[in-house]
């Protein structure tokens, strides 16, 4: 659950991952219900906010799918990406693209 300072400097982004993601490469995408964070950093999660708003708009690049590893019960722990994972959840999304380690 966010805080509420941080929630407030956040935008809803659209629940489209080709806005925000280069999906050239191979990847899967997983439901939020399926991934795992690994840590919230509050100032992670605003500027992941921001990069993906540009990202949607072609400034800077689109990022790279998240990075998990397959835990024992059909769940995915994420690696690099939690505030990415994070805004996903925060705006409802339904899944998110992801590279396995």
């Amino acid at each position: 659950m966010l805080n509420e300072q941080i929630a407030a400097e956040l935008t809803a982004l659209p629940d489209d991952p080709a806005l925000y993601f280069d999906l050239c490469g191979a990847h899967l995408l997983i439901p939020l219900d399926k991934l795992v964070n690994t840590r919230a950093r509050d100032k992670g999660i605003v500027n992941a906010n921001r990069h993906m708003q540009g990202g949607a708009k072609g400034n800077p690049k689109k990022r790279k799918p998240l990075t998990v590893r397959a835990l024992d019960n059909a769940l995915w722990l994420v690696v690099d990406g939690n505030s990415t994972l994070i805004n996903a959840r925060y705006s409802n999304w339904r899944a998110i693209p992801c590279n396995t380690e």
